[in-house]
């Protein structure tokens, strides 16, 4: 989970990424959105901010199908990839839009 002051995006990473991975992350982004303030993952001086907190998904891997991109990227999930020792985010398709939960 990546938090900033009025965002948070719900990242599934695995080593290898499948579509199975990214249609399980799917299932859980709500149920994780509706449970952060709750659970105490946002800290208590930035509570008030989500009410209009905006929450987008993300999948990750080391490797990451060609078939995970795709519906990942259908369905409004950033893709990420390992990159040498670091990570990048997929160039997105153009069509593509993020997924506001």
């Amino acid at each position: 989970m990546l938090v900033d002051s009025d965002t948070i995006i719900l990242i599934e990473v695995k080593t290898t990424l499948e579509t199975s991975d990214v249609r399980k992350h799917l299932e859980k982004i709500d149920e994780y959105r509706r449970h952060i303030a709750a659970d105490g993952f946002v800290q208590p001086h930035v509570r008030h901010l989500l009410p209009t907190t905006r929450f987008f998904g993300a999948a990750a891997g080391a490797v990451v199908t060609d078939e995970a991109k795709q519906f990942a990227h259908e369905n409004g999930l950033h893709v990420i990839v390992q990159s040498g020792e670091a990570v990048e985010i997929v160039q997105t398709p153009e069509e593509f839009k993020a997924k506001e939960w």
